[in-house]
């Protein structure tokens, strides 16, 4: 069986899993085995929501031909006097 062990600081897993109080700010060992089977009373994380297409019904397919190069076109026209 493989495994993972390493000696590290306490502050390097505060972002990952919350300690007691009297584990932090010291050297921890963490030890890493594989589960076999999937864990029952592992949480699902739910997907985080994205504004991907969130937009899509006000999109004007006639407009969109002129999107390719629109940005460069503007800052040429907003600087070209200089």
């Amino acid at each position: 069986m493989n495994f993972v062990r390493k000696i590290t600081n306490s502050d390097a897993l505060k972002h990952i899993v919350d300690l007691p109080e009297e584990l932090r700010n010291q050297d921890v060992e963490l030890i890493i085995l594989p589960i076999g089977e999937p864990s029952p009373f592992k949480q699902a994380i739910s997907p985080s929501p994205t504004a991907r297409g969130a937009l899509k019904q006000y999109a004007n397919l006639d407009l969109i031909q002129f999107e390719q190069g629109a940005w460069e076109k503007g800052v040429q026209q907003k600087h070209e006097h200089r």
